[in-house]
This record gives structure tokens, C-alpha cells and sequence, in this order.
């Protein structure tokens, strides 16, 4: 894999980590019995900032595991159609 490919790669499968993260931790920034200016359904404390870090490190781990699976050649494809 080429550097721009990797760059690539991993910009791609970092989207739906940090879409698999936010969820974790949510707690509604409001009881049923409380009036505010926020929607009910707004996160109380959304950690944005430590998502981000976890996804870029999930995704760091999984691309370099695909880099050297290519890099070393463990799986080719062109291997196969031989």
C-alpha cells in the first residue's frame, strides 16, 4: 500500500468507529421532571474530544494490521488468481 492509500484507508475505516463510539456513556442531560433549554435527548457529558482519541487509535491498530497483511504479503489477491 502506497502512503496515500494507507492515509485513505484509514480515514475511511476511522468514520464508523467514531460512529460506533458515540453512543457509548450516554446519559440524557435532563430527568423527565425537568424543564430546560436543551433537548431531552442531548448527552449530558458527550466526551467528544476522548471519542475521537479512542477512534484514531482503533483505527491506527486496524491499519496497521491491514498494512502489514499487504506489506508482507500474509494475503494477496494476486496469489490467488494464479
Amino acid at each position: 500500500m502506497s502512503i496515500l492509500e494507507t492515509i485513505i484507508f484509514f480515514l475511511i475505516i476511522w468514520w464508523p468507529i467514531f460512529f460506533t463510539l458515540l453512543p457509548l456513556g450516554f446519559k440524557p442531560i435532563t430527568d423527565d421532571d425537568k424543564n430546560t433549554e436543551f433537548v431531552r435527548s442531548a448527552p449530558r457529558k458527550p466526551k467528544i474530544i476522548k471519542k475521537v482519541i479512542y477512534a484514531s487509535i482503533l483505527a491506527f491498530i486496524f491499519t496497521l494490521f491491514v498494512w502489514m497483511i499487504v506489506y508482507f504479503e500474509f494475503f494477496s489477491f494476486k496469489n490467488i488468481i494464479k
